[in-house]
């Protein structure tokens, strides 16, 4: 854990720095359109107002707790990096009437996942299959009958479901890519004995 935690820390920091320059990165479909690319990615680290980002902090530090067994610097990294990239690019592909968007939710959703896939595979199955079970659960939940209002009135904006389920389905897809590699590390240690 105490490894895990300068990493906390420092997207913690980063994201509370970013604020400052809301507006130069926030996904923006228009500015993204012309060429400013990199708001695929940063929207995902600034957030609407200070209520919205100490939401999704306590939720990145919840996490970070949770799976404190289960992550190390890199994965978490690493996951995260794919996360904002496919979720920002995602909405930008496939939510074409989603004009702006802020908010670390969907890729911590992801992360929650990516935890909750990684622990089942380390045969944690109560606590994996668990935790999976509720964030697949409340994501389809709000995806299909819509956020309760008072999240939408603490952030100041409708919350953007389309980013919670690319999100959910970006840590899918790094879910099979740790399981592949997992049974193959598997594979390979029973063949060795």
């Amino acid at each position: 854990m105490r490894k895990l935690i300068p990493t906390l820390l420092l997207l913690s920091l980063i994201m509370i720095a970013l604020q400052w320059f809301q507006d130069t990165l926030v996904f923006k479909r228009t500015y993204i359109a012309n060429g400013e690319w990199w708001r695929l990615v940063s929207g995902n680290f600034v957030h609407t107002n200070y209520p919205h980002l100490a939401l999704n902090l306590t939720g990145w530090w919840i996490m970070g707790f949770l799976f404190m067994d289960t992550f190390r610097s890199k994965k978490i990294l690493l996951s995260t990096a794919f996360l904002s990239l496919f979720t920002g690019a995602c909405l930008y592909l496939f939510s074409d009437k989603l004009e702006w968007y802020a908010g670390f939710s969907g890729v911590l959703y992801g992360l929650f996942l990516v935890g909750a896939i990684t622990a089942t595979l380390q045969k944690d199955y109560l606590f994996g299959l668990g935790v999976a079970a509720l964030i697949v659960g409340k994501v389809l939940w709000g995806y299909f009958f819509g956020e309760s209002e008072s999240s939408a009135e603490l952030i100041g904006v409708p919350v953007a479901t389309d980013a919670h389920l690319f999100g959910i389905a970006g840590a899918l897809f790094i879910g099979v890519v740790l399981a592949i590699i997992h049974f193959r590390q598997e594979r390979s240690r029973s063949t060795a004995r």
